[in-house]
C-alpha cells in the first residue's frame, strides 16, 4: 500500500464544498476544503459537534458527493459518478468503522465479517477463509462462533474492524470508533488501528478527543465547514 511520503495522493480534495437545502435556507456543511491523503497516512480529523466532520467523512467514504469542487479517489473523479458506480467504488475501496457497531445480533462474529464478501459475490470457502484472517488480525479468532450479542462492546468493535478489513480496502474510515467503549477497550482499539497503519493501511479517524487523535500521524481541524490551523482551532475553542 506504500508509504505516506511522496507520490500521488490516494485521496485528493480541491475546493470541496457541500450545501444542504433546508426549506428556504441553504446550510453550508463544508466550504473550500483542500486536502491530500497519501497511501499509508493516518489522519485524524478534529472539530466540535456540527463543524462538518461527518459531512467530510461521508464525502471521503463516497456516501455523498460535493456540491462544489472535486474529489478524486485513486485518480477517479468521484463527484461525477452515478449512484451505482459510487456504491461500487465504496464497497471495493472503503472500509467503515462507526461508533455504533452495526452487527447483526443473530449472526456469529465470523458471519458478520463475511457479509461484505457475500455482497461482493465471493465464494463460500474464500469468504470463510478471509473472514477468519480478518478476525485473526484483530485478535478475535477464538470468538468466531459467538453470536454478536454474546460479545462485549470492545469485542463487537473488533468484529466491526475485521468486517471493515475483509474486502482489503484502500481506505479505512473510523468515525468516533471509541465513543461507545470504556477506556481500556478504547486503548486496545487504537493499538489495533496503529498496527494496521504500520502494516500499510491508510486510515482517516474522526474524533473530538485529542488523546485519541494523537494516535494518528497527522491531525487536521475543521470548524464551521472549513479546515483551520491548530493555532486557530485552539483560539476558537477559547
Amino acid at each position: 500500500m506504500g508509504s505516506a511520503a511522496g507520490g500521488e495522493p490516494l485521496l485528493r480534495l480541491r475546493g470541496v464544498g457541500k450545501v444542504y437545502e433546508a426549506g428556504e435556507h441553504a446550510v453550508v456543511g463544508l466550504e473550500g476544503i483542500d486536502l491530500d491523503i497519501h497511501p499509508g497516512d493516518f489522519l485524524a480529523v478534529m472539530g466540535p459537534s456540527g463543524s462538518g466532520k461527518s459531512t467530510l467523512m461521508n464525502i471521503l467514504g463516497c456516501l455523498d458527493v460535493p456540491t462544489t469542487g472535486s474529489y478524486e479517489l485513486k485518480g477517479t473523479p468521484v463527484s461525477s459518478l452515478s449512484p451505482e458506480a459510487l456504491a461500487a467504488i465504496r464497497n471495493r475501496e472503503v472500509g467503515f468503522i462507526f461508533q455504533v457497531f452495526h452487527l447483526l445480533p443473530r449472526y456469529t462474529a465470523l458471519r458478520n465479517v463475511e457479509l461484505p464478501l457475500l455482497y461482493a459475490g465471493v465464494g463460500k470457502e474464500e469468504r470463510a477463509q478471509r473472514a477468519l484472517e480478518a478476525l485473526r488480525a484483530v485478535g478475535l479468532e477464538d470468538r468466531k462462533g459467538h453470536l454478536s450479542n454474546q460479545l462485549s462492546g470492545g469485542q463487537k468493535q473488533k468484529v466491526a474492524i475485521a468486517r471493515a478489513l475483509v474486502n482489503r480496502p484502500s481506505l479505512l474510515l473510523a468515525d468516533e470508533p471509541t465513543g461507545n467503549l470504556d477506556s481500556r477497550s478504547g486503548e486496545e482499539l487504537m493499538a489495533i488501528l496503529a498496527r494496521l497503519n504500520a502494516e500499510g493501511s491508510t486510515i482517516v479517524l474522526v474524533t473530538h478527543d485529542l488523546a485519541i487523535a494523537r494516535n494518528a500521524r497527522r491531525i487536521v481541524y475543521i470548524v464551521d465547514g472549513r479546515l483551520v490551523t491548530e493555532d486557530r482551532y485552539r483560539e476558537l475553542r477559547g
